[in-house]
């Protein structure tokens, strides 16, 4: 007869004996067969043309990531596409003043901020107290001045093409804010055209994208002006009808000064466009030893094969196998 001790300890060496052989080291190979073409460590294959892996090792579960659009594993479980794919990102735009010299210099300036929320108000339904006090709010809302970099104009009618670093800003949600201030009333107060802005993110071996001032939907707001401070058109007031050519109007001797914004809406420079996802190709349920894949459309792509061993002991063991693979007709 076995007593209540004895089945304790009997209990107590069952848990540790299956513990240990549930959590046994995962071991995992992919080969490829015989016939597939390596040049570089590259497989070539012709497109719509099988190409056969070979599993070996231990685990549970198998995924593949093809490498195409949307099934590419460096985006597995993230929303943004790494900074370290990228070669440059850049805000660029065309600046303009016209007006009288002297009256022209430093009444215009640009700040970003990857904190600002947005202005709220609109025209119809104002919330001029908490978006006045967000905009001018520098402290909590980070906005940082890039006016040295941009290096405005100071006299009439000279163009100044204009390149700001983002690369600091990527992953971020950010907002941009030029600021409109002029010191002098007696004499007209200057326009400035914001022409073709844009933010152009170059990454590795892709077409440059860009992301336009349309995309950007900016919105103005005049702070000295409450009744008026979303207004869309007139004196000293920013127009933005035609997103290519954004400008300020002058307004003329005589007038009250001006601080007006143009403020993007919070936008991030570098999401991730489709959800990445693998194909589950081995599961408890399903032994699978091998796999095959043709790939449609030719270029070079990474795939890569994850396995995992995972039990209610374990979070979990993972690896991965990757192949560059380059498709030809």
């Amino acid at each position: 007869m076995v007593n209540f001790k004895s089945l304790i300890i009997i209990s107590i060496i069952s848990l540790f004996s299956c513990k240990n052989e549930l959590t046994a080291p995962l071991v995992f190979n992919v080969k490829i067969d015989n016939a597939t073409v390596v040049v570089n460590d590259t497989l070539v294959v012709k497109k719509d043309t099988p190409l056969n892996f070979i599993f070996e090792g231990n685990p549970q579960f198998i995924s593949f990531y093809s490498g195409e659009a949307g099934k590419e594993f460096m985006y597995y479980n993230t929303s943004v596409i790494p900074v370290s794919e990228f070669d440059s990102c850049l805000l660029k735009f065309d600046v303009t003043p016209n007006g009288i010299d002297g009256n022209i210099e430093s009444t215009l300036s640009l700040f970003i901020s990857d904190k600002f929320p947005g202005i709220s108000g609109i025209s119809s339904i104002p919330d001029f107290s908490k978006d006045s006090a967000n905009i001018r709010n520098s402290k909590e809302y980070n906005w940082t001045d890039l006016t040295a970099v941009c290096q405005f104009p100071k006299t009439n009618n000279t163009k100044a093409s204009v390149k700001v670093d983002m690369m600091p800003f990527m992953s971020k949600n950010i907002c941009l804010k030029f600021k409109y201030q002029t010191v002098r009333g007696d004499i007209d107060q200057p326009k400035w055209t914001l022409a073709n802005l844009k933010i152009v993110r170059y990454q590795h071996g892709k077409v440059p994208f860009e992301i336009p001032a349309s995309s950007l939907a900016f919105r103005q707001f005049d702070i000295l002006n409450k009744t008026s401070a979303y207004a869309v058109f007139g004196a000293g007031v920013w127009s933005k009808s035609n997103s290519l050519n954004m400008f300020i109007n002058s307004t003329p001797a005589g007038n009250s000064l001006n601080e007006d914004y143009l403020i993007s809406t919070p936008i991030m420079i570098n999401p991730l466009a489709t959800a990445s996802t693998g194909d589950l190709v081995k599961n408890l349920s399903v032994d699978v030893t091998k796999y095959s894949y043709a790939y449609k459309t030719k270029g070079i792509y990474t795939a890569t094969f994850v396995a995992s061993n995972v039990n209610y002991l374990d979070a979990g063991q993972q690896r991965s196998v990757s192949f560059v693979v380059k498709v030809i007709e």
